[in-house]
């Protein structure tokens, strides 16, 4: 889309949107000195790994992958209760709004507590109290690796049996509201029940979301279980009706040639840049015509402008060059919003400031000195490339204002 001035919006008691342009009417609020543009949308968070911030270990020789960092992770978890994990998301929910994030897709697998389930609905809580859309990637969980060596005792509060994991599902499904939507995942799960959930989610016009190929241990482990040559990309590509309810979670060591194929066939990717570099993971492929957006996950640095950066930057450092995968602030732009939104399945929603969706923004401060000299031709350049969570004015959820600054 393109900027323009001084265009009122109107919005029924729901916060759908029902008219744009017109007069102005005489009890307007007036966004003075302000640029809005569409709420942005956060594909993949883990919110609870925020609390592991100041423990990067980065440097030292004991943090030199990510396996140690997982370790760190299991034992945030194995002192997780309903109300840590409330708190845990409460906090970095509020956090992300401060960052112009309307939406964030909760990828969520601690599921048990004292009771099978009983923690998902603190972090549902959570999103409300806070203020953010929330969409729940409800995630199955059944093992730790493809040969199914014995569980870290932590992973107990991950895993169940398909039928369990659908049994929640279903009541999870009927809770479901104007700011609360519902996805499913994958992770460490056996092709056979990876099939049936993705036959299941895609049934129901459900997101489906699946952490693919982000260690090359995950790829080496597959060949080693199969037998022969062929990653977890093949064996989705291969098994499974790949369309756009599918998203691919950070995908940094799939190869260009299964990139193109999941571009081909619309899927989706969620790349995860501060994280992928906090991590040490490595810079996925990119290319021309994907369907990317991004996400926050670890957490450690919440500013969904800095990923949107470095989703640039990472590529142009890859590649020697300053135009790769046609990541323009522009692109970018529609990636941190209707690319997420595509990815949770909310499109029809969110994602955009148009007739008939919810009216999620976030609008910066033009009497920032960062926008001294720019115009309306070089303003989404500027926001892209120049600002920080700093110039966030104000954050709007449904038509209720979130955060103004």
């Amino acid at each position: 889309g393109k900027l323009e001035e001084n265009v009122p919006i109107f919005i029924d008691d729901d916060g759908v949107v029902t008219e744009i342009g017109g007069l102005l009417p005489y009890d307007v609020i007036r966004l003075e000195h302000e640029i809005v543009l569409p709420g942005f949308v956060n594909a993949h968070s883990h919110a609870f790994h925020r609390h592991l911030r100041g423990k990067s270990g980065i440097g030292g020789k004991a943090a030199d992958t990510f396996w140690k960092w997982r370790d760190n992770m299991y034992a945030l978890v194995d002192g997780i209760t309903t109300e840590k994990l409330y708190e845990y998301c409460y906090t970095t929910f509020r956090e992300m709004l401060e960052a112009g994030i309307t939406t964030v897709g909760e990828f969520h697998y601690v599921h048990h507590g004292t009771g099978k389930f009983d923690l998902d609905s603190a972090v549902l809580k959570a999103a409300e109290d806070a203020g953010i859309r929330i969409t729940l990637i409800q995630t199955f969980y059944e093992h730790a690796s493809f040969d199914k060596p014995l569980l870290h005792p932590v992973q107990e509060r991950f895993v169940s049996s398909y039928q369990e994991f659908i049994d929640n599902l279903n009541k999870l499904l009927s809770c479901a509201s104007e700011t609360v939507t519902i996805a499913v995942a994958a992770r460490a799960v056996t092709f056979d029940n990876i099939r049936k959930l993705y036959e299941f989610a895609t049934a129901r016009k459900l997101a489906f979301h699946i952490h693919l190929e982000e260690q090359p241990k995950e790829i080496e482990d597959c060949m080693r279980f199969l037998g022969e040559k062929k990653g977890p990309s093949d064996v989705l590509l291969e098994n499974l009706e790949i369309g756009a309810l599918f998203s691919a979670i950070h995908a940094t060591y799939t190869p260009l040639a299964n990139m193109k194929k999941f571009t081909q066939l619309g899927a989706n990717v969620v790349v995860c840049p501060c994280t992928e570099g906090y991590l040490g993971d490595g810079i996925p492929h990119v290319i021309d015509n994907q369907n990317i957006s991004f996400g926050t996950d670890c957490n450690n640095r919440i500013s969904f402008l800095e990923e949107m950066r470095w989703a640039c930057y990472s590529q142009q450092m890859r590649h020697n060059s300053r135009s790769v995968g046609g990541l323009s602030a522009n692109r970018l732009l529609h990636n941190a919003t209707m690319g997420g939104a595509r990815s949770l399945a909310i499109d029809n929603i969110t994602g955009s400031i148009e007739i008939g969706k919810q009216l999620d923004f976030v609008s910066f401060n033009l009497d920032s000195p960062v926008f001294a000299g720019l115009n309306s031709d070089t303003l989404i350049d500027g926001i892209v490339f120049s600002c920080g969570n700093r110039e966030i004015s104000r954050v709007v959820v449904a038509g209720v204002t979130r955060f103004f600054n």
